[in-house]
């Protein structure tokens, strides 16, 4: 009988699809994300599949129900790629994607920390993978510098388990972290790499500004929710996170508002609701709990689908800017309806899924210690409705010359559907997801309170919005990069790394130097001596032989008197 982790069905899937012929690979992924999603619902919770390995208790499966709503979460999303991948050949991005979705969801459903961690690298070698499968201007650097970053997460995992082990833990399996201890101050930090924390935030972004349309959605669904779900389950109640979550969800915003690269924008605003839910791990009741894996849920669906409609339109356009979608509506009418629907889904409008998680994060925030937070949490959807609806609805609908219809591939566009349904079944109908949450509750998202406070904020954004462009005060859209703190990486501190590395590569060739020219003149001056003693007669060796022999006359004594 089968009973290991479901992600470990994945994995298997990831090894087929490098054989499968085209027409059976998009079967397999979709299968075997149905089948581990059998293997789940079908189990009931608590450990299962324990074993020892060098003296530590390895928890292969473990169900409760915080890994199993981001584990729904996830495999749902894998089923939604799969189907939205046929439309194009690349068995290596399909294993890399299967195998990033199975080492993300065996991560979820493992019940000790050095296993955690093990599950957790292989997903983000498998995220590298996805970046470097891509065929797009910049994917490979961008795929060393991911591999960097999470060279710097697995070291710190690495240290971090291995400390917290030796200071007297009694075995790995999953217990509360605290930050004060050094060994999990280590792996909090490694953490926060993961999500996507302040100063670590710009792997996230880069990533998907250079993945391929298909490499886009998988990094969404399986690289920071992963993150949420460690924090939630080893620092709950973390004040730290508190600030941590905030910054990230400031710093989202930001780009959302000044990217011309909607992919980009749709990363960074994937980053702010993340760094919402890392604020309510932080306040730690058990309703912020609930809705920290609620908005997490949510997220996955409306951004994995964003992120599909750009993708097709990368796919047809070239790119997903603002500045270069002028006449999208006329060409891809289609898809520019799912763009702006998708828009309204980020934007929390009543009836979406991030509107029914929106009700339940909230009534947790409601509290005069958070309510700065409150605030913060309704900010996201005006400035996500004016970026990812108003926006490209203008751009899209602007003056250009006349070309032809050239829809989205179906398969792009059936994915697309799809999981815009999903958005839509979750926000008219949000009872099953608050029956898998974490918190037993009942919410009526669809009451009138909830959402004339939405209609208003979201109304009011449009309308000044609207008006700020007709009177000419928005900026235009143009084709910039913008600066990060990864500037920062890549130049003066790229530079100094490099001048640090030559002035120590100069200082190690002078020190071999010498060292060379030191054993080169003892050893000459050692060769003249031994040398002058095969000649014991000649006038330079006569003053060496007496000295010799009483040496050699003292060590005989002291042999005799050891004896």
């Amino acid at each position: 009988m089968l009973t290991l982790n479901p992600g470990f069905v994945l994995i298997a899937a990831a090894l087929l699809l490098l054989a499968a012929p085209r027409g059976l690979r998009v079967p397999t992924m979709a299968g075997a994300a149905v089948l581990a999603i059998w293997l789940m619902l079908d189990r009931e919770f608590g450990a299962a599949a324990t074993m020892a390995q060098m003296g530590l208790p390895v928890v292969l499966l473990n169900l409760d129900p915080l890994n199993r709503i981001f584990g729904i979460a996830m495999l749902i999303a894998s089923v939604l790629i799969a189907l939205y991948s046929g439309a194009r050949r690349n068995r290596f991005e399909d294993s890399a994607f299967m195998l990033l979705a199975g080492g993300a969801v065996s991560a979820l459903f493992v019940g000790d920390l050095v296993s955690f961690v093990a599950a957790a690298e292989l997903a983000a070698l498998a995220m590298a993978s996805v970046v470097f499968a891509s065929t797009s201007e910049g994917a490979a650097a961008s795929g060393v510098r991911m591999l960097i970053w999470f060279g710097l997460e697995g070291l710190l995992f690495l240290v971090g388990s291995a400390l917290h082990l030796s200071a007297g833990a009694d075995s790995s399996v999953f217990t509360r972290l605290d930050v004060r201890q050094i060994g999990d101050a280590i792996i909090f930090a490694a953490l926060l790499i993961r999500v996507g924390a302040p100063l670590a935030h710009v792997w996230f972004k880069d990533a998907v500004r250079h993945a391929s349309p298909v490499g886009a959605p998988a990094l969404t669904a399986f690289s920071t929710t992963l993150g949420v779900y460690a924090l939630a389950r080893l620092f709950p109640a973390e004040p730290i996170l508190i600030p941590i979550g905030a910054a990230m969800t400031t710093i989202g915003l930001l780009y959302v508002v000044a990217e011309d690269d909607l992919r980009a924008a749709g990363a960074a605003g994937m980053s702010a609701i993340v760094g919402l839910c890392v604020a309510l791990v932080g306040v730690g009741s058990p309703l912020a709990l609930a809705a920290a894996a609620a908005h997490a849920f949510a997220a996955t669906f409306v951004f994995v689908a964003l992120q599909m409609v750009l993708g097709a339109i990368v796919e047809r356009n070239g790119s997903a800017r603002l500045s270069s979608l002028a006449g999208l509506s006329r060409v891809m009418p289609i898809t520019s309806a799912l763009l702006l629907f998708c828009g309204l889904a980020t934007a929390a409008a009543p009836g979406t899924a991030l509107f029914a998680t929106l009700a339940v994060t909230l009534d947790a925030l409601a509290r005069w210690e958070t309510n700065w937070l409150w605030l913060l949490s309704l900010l996201i959807a005006p400035v996500f409705f004016a970026s990812f609806a108003l926006r490209p609805a203008f751009a899209g609908a602007g003056e250009t010359a006349p070309r032809v219809r050239n829809e989205a591939p179906f398969a792009m566009l059936l994915g697309s559907a799809v999981a815009s349904f999903f958005c839509i079944s979750i926000g008219i109908a949000p009872g099953w997801l608050y029956a898998f949450l974490p918190s037993e509750m009942t919410y009526q998202p669809l009451s009138l309170s909830h959402m004339a406070l939405q209609f208003e904020i979201l109304g009011g954004a449009g309308l000044a919005y609207t008006a700020a462009r007709a009177a000419g005060l928005t900026p235009r859209d143009v084709a910039l990069r913008l600066w990060d703190v990864d500037a920062f990486y890549r130049g003066p501190l790229a530079n100094l790394a490099r001048w640090v590395g030559i002035i120590m590569l100069r200082i190690y060739g002078a020190t071999q130097n010498g060292f060379v020219g030191i054993l080169g003149a003892t050893s000459q001056a050692a060769s003249r001596l031994v040398r002058s003693f095969d000649r014991p007669y000649s006038p330079k060796s006569f003053g060496w032989t007496p000295v010799g022999l009483i040496g050699l006359a003292l060590l005989v004594v002291l042999l005799f008197r050891e004896m």
